[in-house]
């Protein structure tokens, strides 16, 4: 079976949400966007915004209006796609520059986001708009006989066990039992960053275009799409943009845990797109599951790359640990920050901690 086609968006830093609506591009059996696809029209689209938001702070989101909502169910349905065929849909990002880092007034801010210092992102890449589902991942398996680093090593999958409070690993837990119900449009989670790697070597096999994991700059680029604030949703409305430790987590929650006032329905992951999207289009850049990143682990920025490339073992970089980022269902509202980052081993998996990837035009 071929992956021959893919669904490109073209999601537009800074411009007014409905300013500029994504617009569908199907890509060829290449895989290529510019023998296969309209690319004209991706071309276009990225010239176009370009004067509406180039120096535009954009507000975080607030809540939704019906027509709002309308489109966020739209653009969901793109993360659902049942044909087998199909790759994951991804979105075309613009390059831009930007703030990475938290700003020394930002409240519940870490030394490791620190210093706070520019990066351009120098060229268009494309990202996928939800995280890699476990209906994806098992096609992928299917495909290759591929076993996770945890089913093949028998350590399990790292899980929060309620009636101990403590997070540690359990034999047999893996990607296809992670400790509670998922469906095939859950975000699949209990997978190293090795098994990302044999994901996206399998796709890009299959497709002609070269996957990859999202650097830890093009990450925070992602997740705060033109704003300058903690968070791409205002800080009260986290339960209409993001599945993370709120109300709804007192089942399982130690008594020390400081909790969302909101419940968002979802005690652990939800389906991708569930919540609203960003200013990019994008779901789940906060909550729902940690995502892993391209980088290697360093203990602050100093030195760190600025032209948004992956930061490996220059610096004193650790390549054993890579960064993960965006927080998860586990997580309170300090660690749903767009800011915030920490790190795994790199044959660690947690089921809490999935991905989503990145390519190269």
């Amino acid at each position: 079976m071929t992956l021959n086609r893919e669904t490109v968006h073209c999601a537009l830093l800074n411009a007014p949400y409905d300013a500029c609506q994504p617009k569908r591009v199907l890509c060829s059996a290449g895989g290529s966007l510019l023998s296969g696809c309209r690319f004209l029209l991706l071309l276009l689209s990225l010239i176009f915004c370009q004067a509406i938001y180039a120096n535009e702070d954009i507000a975080p989101r607030g809540g939704q209006n019906t027509q709002e909502k309308a489109v966020t169910k739209q653009l969901a349905q793109t993360c659902y796609a049942t044909d087998a065929k199909l790759a994951p849909a991804m979105v075309a990002i613009r390059p831009d520059r930007f703030l990475m880092g938290s700003p020394e007034n930002e409240k519940d801010r870490e030394s490791d986001e620190d210093p706070q210092h520019a990066v351009t992102i120098p060229n268009p890449f494309a990202i996928s708009r939800c995280e890699i589902t476990v209906g994806q991942f098992r096609q992928f398996v299917q495909e290759t006989n591929h076993r996770t680093t945890v089913e093949d090593n028998g350590k399990g999958c790292f899980v929060w066990n309620v009636d101990q409070e403590t997070y540690g690993q359990q034999p047999e837990r893996n990607w296809k039992n992670p400790g509670f119900a998922q469906n095939d449009n859950h975000p699949v989670v209990c997978v190293s960053w090795d098994d990302t790697q044999a994901y996206v070597k399998w796709l890009s096999h299959r497709t002609g275009a070269v996957y990859r994991l999202p650097t830890e700059a093009e990450w925070e680029y992602l997740a705060r799409a033109g704003t300058k604030t903690a968070r791409y949703y205002q800080d009260d409305k986290q339960c209409d943009y993001a599945n993370g430790a709120g109300q709804e987590t007192k089942s399982i929650a130690s008594s020390d845990w400081t909790l969302a006032e909101c419940s968002d329905s979802h005690v652990y992951t939800a389906p991708v797109a569930s919540f609203g999207e960003n200013q990019f289009g994008l779901f789940d850049l906060l909550g729902n599951v940690w995502e892993w990143t391209e980088d290697c682990w360093h203990g602050n920025y100093q030195g760190a790359p600025q032209d948004g490339s992956a930061w490996k073992d220059a610096d004193g970089g650790d390549c054993n640990r890579r960064v993960v980022r965006g927080g998860s269902w586990l997580y309170d509202p300090r660690g749903l920050r767009s800011a915030f980052r920490y790190w795994n081993d790199t044959g660690g998996a947690g089921n809490d901690l999935g991905f989503r990837i990145a390519r190269a035009f």
